[in-house]
């Protein structure tokens, strides 16, 4: 799992799968308020195919999407297009990466353990989401 947190915040796979965030701050969940992570089908997007670096973005209080499939090898990029600050967390690793208000967090990739991780947002408990990482 420690590579997982290098990941994160290297390519950190860390992003979601099922849950996703409130868009006000503290209420409904992604599965509640639509499928922006999801393909139409309840499928989780998959962002191995988005080339060396895949983009999350935080908006409305929710990430999107907020259930993915990336692999090891990619970076990431964070995008906070919020005026609140927010975190990047992945549940049961050291990933804790926190993003200011209005500012985007660059990952390089890293080697990270293959495996489905749940990621939220530690000041705003309700944004949640799930990444498979791949090989």
């Amino acid at each position: 799992m420690s590579r997982l947190v290098v990941v994160v915040l290297g390519a950190v796979c860390a992003l979601g799968l099922t849950a996703c965030s409130s868009d006000d701050g503290g209420g409904a969940t992604g599965s509640e308020t639509g499928s922006s992570g999801t393909n139409g089908n309840g499928a989780c997007a998959d962002l191995t195919g988005e080339g060396s670096t895949f983009t999350i973005t935080i908006s409305d209080f929710a990430f999107d999407p907020n259930c993915f499939t990336a692999s090891a090898s990619q970076g990431i990029s964070i995008v906070n297009q919020d005026a609140a600050d927010h975190t990047f967390t992945i549940t049961g690793t050291d990933v804790d990466v926190p993003i200011a208000a209005g500012q985007t967090f660059n990952g390089e990739p890293r080697a990270v353990e293959p495996g489905t991780y749940d990621f939220l947002c530690t000041l705003h408990p309700t944004m949640t989401g799930q990444v498979t990482v791949v090989a």
